[in-house]
């Protein structure tokens, strides 16, 4: 999972309003000019390979104060009622920094804090920093709304800057209203309390009955508060449905929901049939012990025989200690990766499971982390994101003799992806439709059991509670149909590769670099075909290869 909690200032301003017509290359060449990167000279990515790699043992955590930011946007604001364009230029710099500052702490508190859930001060600090991040982003939005009503806008809408048009979505009321930011940080404290209620729910082993005796009550009010909450914000922001208020503030994409739905019913028509003839030996490899090193070379040398880019990012990793996938018990029970902007580098988070799987989890979170170091920090949209990360599972199959046998397994895996990713994904947009009495535990454990059902989640041991397991449904909400577009789309790089050796990670690299924030716009771009118009095709594929029947 990418863990999308930083967005670069510029771009992320694009996300909160929508706007993605707006050039913003004038403005980063004019300070990648100050910095003495031309573009006739070096890039900026070069520029970062000469420079001094930080070890993430050396990287220090400090406490953000909003002080610096609040100083660095009233000097900006007075600048440019001075109409010093230079000094606003400069503190437009300063606040990205200070910005940049912020979100690298806050990954800090994240990485650590996940790397042990029963460390108080770590659970006090990143705590207390997703508190403070949509306060941060509203200072953003504020910086813009300033220069949107100084009198230097016109030269700031300069295509050696911002470019024209770019201030014209900052005029009138403010998204950031303060009944929005009560919202938001009600439910940065809901998520905070479910990363403490996640760690030592219960005794029992997890997933059994016993285990669900236990916690699913209070798991499932928590997931209630969250959508009432998030019901709230949507309401508050002027739409009808959280669906639709998610799918433009959150995600950069290019498709409706109604796309998504429709391509879900195909994918429950054509594929839950394969998914019940799935043969269960195609996992026997899964289970099988693996420790953490024989996993990590089991991907270092799939990524070595890849060469290029892949196995420069996968040196930098190794050499600055830039990952933890080392077991625990107090670990965050999940995986993945993130970047820290002051230190132009990326992060891998997995609490691994010791077993054969864990290469592929490994794999997808370094796709993750070879697109932030291509990219320098990347801002392209999830589901182009999630490309990256899961088109590196596909190609781990590819290269290395030792992970060839994982061939079967990884396909049962990728069906299994947009069977139950869809389920899942289906289950949360009805739920975000549910009121009054019918958003309860209760009403969500029999919309589940509905929904799973239909995508034939039902076909082995299956318990209606289950829903709880998903981390998304509370940290990262409408996030999940991101894995199964993204999914066909790594598939497809995995079908170039199986006609001619190279192709796919030929495909793969191109493209590494991309800032797309779109989708479909990134599919043509990359000459891949739509999702939605493959279902067929891929039902074909998998039988092709011997998976469902």
């Amino acid at each position: 999972m990418k863990k999308k909690i930083l967005i670069y200032a510029l771009c992320l301003c694009l996300l909160l309003t929508g706007c993605g017509a707006v050039d913003v290359g004038g403005f980063f060449r004019a300070l990648g000019q100050a910095a003495g990167v031309t573009d006739g000279g070096h890039s900026l990515r070069e520029a970062i390979e000469r420079s001094h790699v930080i070890p993430y043992s050396q990287m220090e955590y400090t406490r953000p104060d909003l002080m610096e930011l609040e100083t660095l946007l009233e000097q900006t604001e007075q600048a440019a009622q001075d109409r010093d364009l230079d000094a606003v230029t400069d503190g437009i710099n300063g606040f990205y920094k200070a910005y940049d500052r912020f979100y690298t702490a806050y990954s800090l508190a994240d990485i650590r804090y996940s790397a042990d859930l029963t460390n108080e001060e770590n659970a006090q600090e990143y705590d207390y920093c997703t508190r403070l991040s949509a306060r941060v982003d509203s200072m953003l939005d504020e910086l813009y709304r300033v220069l949107a009503a100084s009198p230097l806008r016109q030269e700031l809408e300069d295509d050696d800057y911002f470019g024209t048009g770019f201030f014209d979505t900052y005029q009138g009321e403010s998204m950031y209203s303060e009944e929005f930011l009560a919202l938001t940080d009600a439910e940065s404290q809901l998520r905070s309390r479910y990363y403490a209620l996640s760690n030592g729910t219960s005794d029992a082993a997890y997933g059994t009955p016993e285990f669900f005796d236990s916690c699913w009550e209070d798991m499932a009010q928590m997931l209630v508060e969250l959508i009432r909450n998030r019901q709230e914000q949507a309401r508050c922001q002027g739409y009808d449905s959280y669906i639709d208020f998610a799918y433009d503030f959150y995600y950069y994409r290019d498709y409706t929901p109604a796309q998504a739905r429709q391509y879900m019913e195909e994918i429950r028509e054509q594929l839950v049939p394969l998914y019940r003839g799935l043969d269960g030996s195609l996992w026997d490899a899964a289970g099988e012990y693996a420790s953490e090193a024989k996993t990590l070379e089991s991907v270092r040398g799939a990524v070595q025989a890849m060469g290029g880019t892949v196995w420069e990012a996968f040196r930098l990793m190794e050499r600055a200690g830039l990952y933890d996938i080392a077991y625990s018990p107090n670990k965050y029970n999940a995986s993945f990766e993130l970047y820290l902007p002051s230190y132009e580098e990326p992060f891998l988070f997995m609490n691994p499971g010791l077993n054969r799987y864990d290469s592929l989890t490994l794999a997808h979170e370094f796709g993750h982390f070879c697109s932030d170091y291509a990219s320098c920090g990347n801002t392209a949209g999830i589901d182009v994101e999630e490309v990256f990360s899961q088109g590196m599972e596909y190609l781990l199959l590819c290269y290395g003799e030792q992970n060839r046998d994982l061939a079967g397994m990884k396909l049962a895996d990728s069906l299994s992806t947009y069977v139950e990713q869809s389920c899942y994904a289906s289950f949360e947009e009805q739920m975000y439709s549910l009121t009054g009495e019918d958003l309860t535990p209760e009403g969500l454990r029999r919309l589940y059991e509905r929904t799973a059902k239909d995508f034939g989640l039902d076909q082995t041991v299956f318990d209606s509670r289950d829903f709880i397991t998903v981390t998304h449904f509370y940290t990262n909400p409408m996030y999940i149909i991101s894995y199964v577009v993204s999914n066909d789309a790594a598939m497809q790089l995995y079908q170039l590769e199986l006609k001619e050796t190279g192709a796919g990670l030929t495909r793969y690299e191109e493209n590494l670099d991309t800032w797309e924030m779109y989708f479909l716009a990134f599919l043509k771009e990359a000459e891949l075909e739509s999702p939605f118009d493959r279902v067929a095709e891929v039902r074909e594929f998998f039988l092709g290869q011997g998976i469902g029947s």
